[in-house]
């Protein structure tokens, strides 16, 4: 690559940080922390907030991030009492977060209901604990293996008031190891959509082929609906510069005249324009999730869809095996001890059994992750007793009902 291409990259890395310093992201990592800080050539530390805000204001919402810790109610943020209230802070930089930490208001100076008993912590587009419980807690650490650079602590309850004393954050900042290469194709690992019309499923627009008659080799179509969408999952989270999209040429090719292209709830285009049979939209965003909905109520049809990008360097597969399906009991668990039952997959589930020091884990129920130092005392059954998808990746079988896909961490 010439010194000018060599420039323009830096160029364009730096201005990609600037804009992750200004909007949310967030990438599910479900790699090992270890693994992931190595990478990052960081230890784990604490990252400091640029800038807040929140749902209302009885008390500013710096008083959260001034590191002061104390809490007295004018010393802490506070919202009004109101239905569901939130917090948001953004980092000074993106970076790999470990955990996050919230003190409370001095229950001496309660006056209204506490809206951190029933509490969603977010990181971007991502959660990364929802907890509830009938007690207020003065202080509380929750777990968050995420890359974002924005934190939401949003309560689920109708009436409350939300008080913050510190917001605390750690984890280590991203780097972007150098990009020697021009923007290359990016791979997607899975996609959805709001429906599907016939054989028009959303793996056709990502099979590259940029066929544009759906009748020689199908699109990705819905039906006519109300603003359908169609999402895709990067298989790794990437610096994108470019997405092209092939419209359907024989037919309907005026459901992509008015629709949104958002990269993790950023948006890329507002597009509203001449039917086209392929166009491209620059997007200087870093991210994981590419959605393209619409304005109408049309059937959109994308016979490909092209990403151009540079990939985030990451840590490599997780170092585990897998043992089989094994059956679990209610009164009498395989694995003794359930370690999270949010978002799962089998990464996801390893990493957090790993820190733990359990030898191994279980998936179970979709959602489910158990751990322990033995396993097998109800016995090995067929593995299509573990048939379940896993929540947070379709593409792995998470257990069954009562059933664990069980692993070995090596």
């Amino acid at each position: 690559m010439s010194r000018m291409s060599q420039r323009w990259v830096s160029h364009f890395l730096l201005t990609v940080l600037l804009f992750l310093c200004r909007y949310a992201s967030a990438v599910k990592l479900h790699k090992p922390r270890s693994e992931v800080l190595s990478l990052l050539g960081e230890q784990e530390g604490r990252l400091y907030f640029g800038n807040c805000e929140q749902s209302s204001e009885q008390s500013p919402c710096v008083f959260a991030i001034d590191e002061s810790y104390n809490q007295e109610p004018t010393q802490c943020a506070v919202t009004s009492l109101e239905g569901k209230p939130w917090w948001m802070g953004v980092l000074e930089t993106p970076a790999y977060i470990t955990k996050i930490t919230l003190l409370n208001i001095d229950q001496l100076y309660r006056s209204h209901p506490d809206a951190l008993r029933a509490v969603t912590i977010m990181a971007g587009d991502d959660v990364c604990f929802r907890y509830e419980s009938d007690e207020s807690f003065v202080k509380r650490s929750f777990p968050c293996d995420t890359v974002a650079d924005q934190i939401v602590i949003r309560s689920r309850m109708d009436s409350a008031a939300l008080t913050l004393c510190d917001v605390t954050v750690y984890g280590a900042p991203i780097r972007f190891r150098g990009v020697v290469d021009d923007a290359g194709p990016l791979r997607v690992q899975s996609c959805q959509q709001s429906s599907v019309s016939g054989n028009g499923y959303c793996e056709n627009a990502f099979d590259g082929d940029a066929n544009s008659n759906h009748n020689a080799r199908p699109c990705a179509v819905t039906i006519d609906e109300a603003t359908p969408w169609m999402s895709a999952r990067l298989e790794i989270p990437s610096l994108v510069t470019e997405i092209k999209i092939f419209n359907r040429a024989d037919c309907c090719g005026d459901g992509l005249n008015q629709f949104l292209l958002t990269l993790d709830n950023r948006v890329c285009a507002d597009y509203e324009g001449a039917t086209f049979e392929s166009k491209s939209f620059s997007c200087l965003y870093f991210g994981s999730r590419l959605r393209i909905k619409s304005k109408k109520n049309r059937a959109i049809s994308v016979c490909e869809m092209q990403v151009l990008g540079y990939p985030m360097e990451l840590p490599r597969d997780a170092k585990f095996k897998a043992l089989g399906c094994y059956k679990d009991n209610h009164k009498d668990r395989d694995l003794g001890q359930l370690t999270s039952s949010i978002l799962m997959s089998h990464e996801k589930c390893y990493s957090i059994c790993k820190r733990l020091g359990l030898k191994y884990f279980g998936v179970q129920g979709g959602a489910h992750c158990w751990g322990g130092s033995t396993y097998g005392k109800h016995g090995k059954v067929d593995e299509k007793k573990c048939s379940i998808p896993c929540e947070d990746n379709e593409k792995q079988r998470c257990g069954g009902s009562i059933f664990n896909n069980i692993f070995e961490v090596l």
